[in-house]
């Protein structure tokens, strides 16, 4: 571990905390718009000739833009955590899949396209990564794809065993992750009355019980206007979108006392926190960050001869080609996320 912390200070010291990010030399993104150039360093001194761990990362620059140094500086701390010799390169996703396959046989993914996604079925001699799906989000079964995306559904079916009535209100925003978890609600054998933030009718909250499907600011809004407003809901439940600490910071005691909050975040490294923390990361929060270190540390695993599906670092499991997620529930108490009995 001291290893690890020396060759930190090492990087530090070169280019401070900020967005410490390993490119090959002609793949910096540069033309990412609003990405500051500050944001990407490249120094080949990095580059080991007889990695352990050898990784491409194929995204697509300009929908993860904003959360490209996050993404790889995840990566980078798992690997310094592992205090092994280790390649990432970065390519978009326009370049020629062919040419990539040339250097690398584990290869994660970011990217929205499902199309895209389909076609690396072909490639059955390279292991492919995607952090954002979740298996069940696709209509795939091929061995060579490994998915890590939150299980929102057993999310939904956690926080549904709350519910004592046989009917719910949803409050929605109309973006793709709301979408989805109105969809699993509405599959709960219940009646799912909708709402779209901003149109509520807060009287008709009164009495009821509700699924949060909005993020944290817009759901501190709807949360301190039902307490304005003297609104009494008997439950509030949300899966992971508001498993975040903004939420805490913009709302008042009184406003989530009855918040119930489904979180998949769970048994990660500290000393893996810290070092994402020196890097400006975050595995806490960040569930993308999480999922893309889980599945890199199968990579590890098979690159060095550990287990193919027990994921140590994380007390996990991949079985089917999916991270295996479970689910607590937690409170907001004394400024903190509080796990209960579940």
């Amino acid at each position: 571990m001291k290893k690890i912390f020396i060759l930190l200070f090492y990087f530090i010291s070169l280019f401070g905390t900020e967005n410490i990010v390993i490119y090959e030399n002609n793949n910096t993104l540069e033309n990412v718009p609003n990405l500051k150039e500050e944001n990407i360093n490249f120094d080949d001194n990095f580059v080991s000739l007889n990695p352990n761990v050898n990784i491409c990362v194929i995204i697509n620059k300009q929908k993860f833009y904003k959360f490209l140094p996050s993404i790889i500086n995840s990566l980078n701390s798992y690997l310094l955590y592992k205090n092994i010799d280790y390649n990432i390169s970065v390519y978009d996703i326009n370049t020629s899949l062919e040419s990539i396959k040339e250097k690398c046989s584990n290869i994660f993914v970011y990217t929205l396209n499902k199309d895209y996604i389909y076609s690396l079925s072909e490639y059955n001699n390279t292991n492919f990564y995607i952090p954002i799906f979740n298996k069940e989000d696709l209509n795939i079964s091929s061995k060579n794809i490994y998915f890590g995306g939150i299980d929102y559904k057993q999310q939904i079916n956690k926080l549904s065993d709350y519910i004592d009535d046989n009917k719910a209100i949803a409050i929605n925003d109309n973006t793709t992750l709301s979408n989805k978890l109105f969809e699993y609600e509405t599959n709960l054998g219940i009646e799912i009355i909708p709402f779209d933030y901003p149109k509520i009718n807060y009287l008709f909250l009164n009495n009821k019980f509700i699924f949060f499907n909005t993020a944290a600011g817009k759901t501190a809004q709807i949360l301190s206007q039902i307490t304005a407003k003297e609104i009494d809901t008997k439950l509030q439940l949300s899966s992971q979108i508001n498993y975040d600490p903004l939420l805490i910071s913009i709302t008042q005691p009184e406003d989530i006392k009855k918040l119930l909050i489904a979180n998949s975040i769970l048994n990660y490294p500290v000393s893996l926190e810290d070092i994402n923390l020196l890097l400006n990361s975050d595995i806490k929060y960040n569930w993308l960050n999480f999922s893309s270190s889980i599945l890199l540390n199968k990579v590890y695993n098979l690159q060095t001869g550990g287990d193919e599906f027990f994921i140590n670092d994380f007390q996990t499991y991949i079985f089917d080609n999916q991270i295996q997620y479970k689910t607590n529930l937690y409170q907001i108490i004394d400024s903190g996320f509080k796990k209960i009995d579940n």
